[in-house]
């Protein structure tokens, strides 16, 4: 790390929270010094042999910014940052090769960048059947315990919706060629402005709940997946 800088405390907690923790949420401040201590605990991740490939995902008008502020707290770092070209469908495939054979302490990209890595055919299928399940359980649930029509109807559509995404997985006909997202070695998400990526979809038996989506937003479900 630059000399010249010393993380403030509550950014050494902050990197302590991330090593000893599964997921962490940095609900910090505007000017608290974010960007710093994600790429510290990046760093320290690696350092520690607790992640070898870690993968930032920002902003799209941020990359360039995230990068050179990385620089500054370690201005030997290995970063690979995408840019606007990177992705456009005849690069798209070259940088994910790029992504997958080096030895990366960071790789940046943007947020739109990040949605066009696919997922797995096998991990997608999985993901839909397990959400399917779960949906063939609650309606089986509500019926034997006489529930509301309304609710076993809506349930019902639900599941219809994702035989049809089920069933669409089968034509890849129209999909890019390029690796996959477990083909590229990265084993930690660090997501910037991670309040973008919400409105995942939940299944509950209960209505009109503030704050719980029926409806799904697909780069949620991406990032979730």
């Amino acid at each position: 790390m630059n000399p010249e800088i010393e993380l403030r405390p509550h950014q050494r907690n902050a990197v302590a929270r991330i090593l000893y923790g599964g997921n962490a949420l940095l609900a910090h401040e505007v000017g608290a010094g974010k960007t710093f201590t994600m790429a510290a605990a990046a760093m320290e991740l690696r350092r520690m042999g607790l992640c070898s490939k870690p993968m930032f995902v920002v902003p799209n008008h941020l990359t360039g910014q995230w990068a050179s502020e990385w620089m500054r707290l370690y201005p030997a770092a290995n970063l690979l940052v995408a840019t606007k070209r990177d992705f456009e469908r005849q690069n798209r495939k070259r940088f994910c090769a790029r992504i997958a054979s080096g030895d990366w302490d960071g790789v940046i990209i943007g947020h739109t960048q990040f949605e066009k890595i696919p997922v797995s055919v096998d991990r997608q299928r999985a993901f839909i059947e397990e959400q399917i399940a779960e949906i063939a359980d609650g309606i089986s649930d509500l019926k034997a315990q006489r529930g509301e029509r309304f609710g076993v109807k809506q349930m019902e559509a639900t599941k219809k919706r994702l035989e049809a995404r089920l069933a669409k997985l089968a034509d890849q006909s129209d999909k890019d060629d390029v690796l996959t997202f477990e083909e590229l070695g990265v084993d930690r998400i660090f997501v910037d402005e991670a309040h973008y990526y919400k409105n995942l979809f939940f299944h509950t038996k209960m209505r009109n709940v503030g704050g719980i989506a029926q409806s799904e937003a697909k780069k949620s479900s991406d990032l979730f997946m």
